[in-house]
Parts: structure tokens; sequence; C-alpha cells
């Protein structure tokens, strides 16, 4: 499957073009096409190496990771985001096992009950597996526009120093596009791993 592309539309229409593209995928394509990018991250020291992972749930089409934890090895931990209940446009990550109960959102998504002792800084992850509509050869990421992981992984900006958590989205090689334009605001993806691909930016994150 190739890259999408498309003419420089502006990011709504690119954002629904991308949507549309994703969920026309059949359910078994996308459970394939899923697989094949869990293998290609597994097998990358960056996901070795890391002890604290976070996941997320898919919805809408979005490539599903959630097979990582199959391959799990026996020092890591996982988490998934939950809104912030302060509405302060952020996420929290709570612990992923056995024992979590999930509620939805207000956005439908299911996420897990924001306990605090089940919960782990942003800062203190080693490694964030991230949903994404679209993203190019730089790692500039385009989410569904509501900036709750920029906000989350701001001081990504500022921390030059320390690399962690890395950051990767997970997505089919459909969402790969030319070129997205980088925002301020945008914090950039260390690494994508799609069906095809595992691609890294920048300078070395090991």
């Amino acid at each position: 499957m190739m890259p999408t592309t498309l003419p420089p539309p502006n990011n709504a229409t690119l954002r629904r073009t991308i949507q549309r593209q994703r969920a026309a995928l059949p359910q078994a394509l996308q459970a394939q096409l899923s697989q094949q990018a869990v293998h290609h991250l597994t097998t990358q020291r960056a996901f070795r190496n890391a002890r604290h992972i976070a996941l997320y749930l898919p919805v809408r089409g979005e490539a599903d990771p959630r097979n990582v934890r199959k391959q799990a090895l026996p020092h890591q931990r996982f988490y998934l985001p939950v809104l912030s209940p302060f509405k302060d446009g952020r996420l929290w990550f709570v612990r992923w096992d056995a024992s979590t109960r999930f509620r939805l959102n207000r956005f439908r998504i299911p996420e897990p009950y924001p306990r605090y002792r089940n919960s782990r800084l942003a800062s203190w992850l080693d490694l964030v597996i991230m949903p994404l509509v679209a993203f190019d050869h730089t790692g500039t990421r385009m989410g569904m526009g509501g900036g709750f992981y920029d906000r989350t992984f701001s001081f990504k900006r500022t921390r030059t120093t320390i690399k962690r958590p890395h950051l990767c989205g997970f997505a089919y090689n459909l969402q790969q596009v030319s070129h997205l334009a980088r925002q301020s605001w945008d914090i950039p993806l260390d690494m994508v791993s799609s069906e095809q691909s595992f691609f890294q930016f920048g300078t070395s994150i090991y």
C-alpha cells in the first residue's frame, strides 16, 4: 500500500479524506495491517528497552496497537490515555491490566477510570504509541484536532537533553502524506510504525 498522494488541501479536508479512506478498509484488512505494524514495532530496541508503555484503544477504523501487549516482556507495564479530570486539555495515563475498569469519556471513547494511584505522569513514560490521522517524512503528526497529545507532551520542546518518552505514531501506510505544515505547538513524532515500514525521524533515539 503506497503513501497517500494528495494535493495540499487545508487540514480539515485532508483529515476527512484520510478518515474516509481508513474507515473504508475492510475490518479483516484493518486487523491484518495492524498486526503487521505491531510486528515492525515490537522488533525495535525502542520497544524492547521500554518499561512503561502507553497504548490507545482504536476507534473509527484507527490502526489497532492492542496486540503489542501479546509481545510484552516481563519488565513491561502498559497504560491508556484518560482525559484529565481537571479539564485542562491534557491526558493522564492509567495502568491497564486485568483489573482495569472502563467507562466512556465525553467523546464516547472507552477509557479507564482515572484513579490517581494507578496513573503515571506523561514524563515518566518510556514509549507512547499514539493514534494519528496523517504523518509526513519529518515526523509531523496530524491528529483529530483537539491538541490533547500536543499539550500533554509540550515539555518535550524544552527537555532537549532528555529524549523520553519516545513518541511513536501507529498507522496504516495510506496515512503517510508528502508534507504537513508544522505549527509552533505541534510535538513531532520520534517514529512511526505502519504495516510496511518502521520510520525513525531525526537523530538516533537509543
